[in-house]
């Protein structure tokens, strides 16, 4: 028989890993369609949960609210970038979009520390614990993973049957033949830019919700991102979902049955492992 708390890692795992795959989502999004390798994801990440702390401090709302104001925020940013940065270098070789947007990531968190320091910031809790036995599950991670859950599957809905949806589906299967078809691949290359973003500064969002953070963080995000995407296979969205489970619930069990502070090395661990011996991911879909 299962012990509680073995089932309260696992089910923490899960949690958690509800949230990392919609966080890693917007990073397979941009890298399936355009090959842009986002070394600033964390960043962006953070950014969200930025706009969502303040929000909450300014306003008073429910965090939940908050996305209101984060989706679009990151929305737009994904626009800027798109048009700034990433349109420029959308045909060069993998390596200058990986140190583009290092130097992007390097900027963004130094702005974050000009602005606001490097405080830790958190949420008070919002929503009640649920106790089934032994079991507690924390109401702020499970308002969280649910939310984190539904804008998943809206967003492979989206994918699946909207026309936009399988326009960006022919882009990844083959840019060079999508415009025979009527399809303009830098305008899906801005929408993907966009709807990237937005999922990450959602992510970031319900990130705000469950755990403190500040601009320092940002780098382990980064890293919990490329090892779901990995996992899950490059430009996979089903499969970033599963793997978000998988890294969740190891992360969780490296916290209970080792040490907290050593997730980001076993994450990293786990992220040359399966380079060396499943590079495709273990969810990939050849392209």
């Amino acid at each position: 028989m299962l012990d509680s708390i073995f089932l309260q890692t696992l089910i923490n795992g899960l949690l958690l890993g509800a949230l990392y795959a919609l966080i890693a989502m917007g990073l397979t999004l941009i890298f399936g369609v355009m090959r842009i390798i986002n070394l600033a994801h964390g960043e962006f990440t953070i950014l969200g949960a930025y706009a969502t702390y303040w929000t909450c401090v300014i306003l008073g709302i429910n965090p939940m609210l908050s996305l209101v104001v984060s989706v679009p925020l990151g929305a737009l940013l994904g626009l800027i970038v798109y048009f700034a940065l990433t349109r420029r270098i959308v045909y060069a070789p993998e390596l200058t979009s990986l140190l583009v947007f290092f130097g992007l990531s390097m900027i963004l968190q130094n702005i974050m520390l000009l602005l606001w320091k490097a405080d830790i910031r958190g949420l008070p809790t919002t929503y009640p614990s649920i106790v089934l036995g032994g079991i507690t599950i924390i109401g702020d991670r499970l308002i969280a993973a649910i939310t984190a859950l539904i804008v998943s599957l809206i967003l492979l809905l989206f994918l699946k049957y909207s026309y936009l949806g399988r326009a960006i589906r022919a882009v990844v299967q083959d840019f060079e033949a999508a415009p025979l078809v009527g399809i303009n691949v830098h305008v899906i290359y801005a929408l993907s830019m966009c709807i990237g973003l937005a999922l990450t500064s959602a992510g970031g969002s319900l990130l705000a919700l469950t755990t403190p953070f500040t601009p320092y963080v940002s780098g382990v995000y980064t890293l919990y991102s490329f090892l779901v995407v990995v996992l899950g296979g490059l430009g996979n969205p089903i499969g970033s979902l599963l793997g978000g489970l998988i890294v969740g619930v190891a992360i969780s069990f490296t916290a209970t049955y080792w040490l907290a502070g050593i997730s980001p090395t076993v994450a990293f661990v786990l992220l040359v492992l399966i380079l060396l011996f499943k590079p495709e991911g273990i969810f990939s879909r050849r392209r």
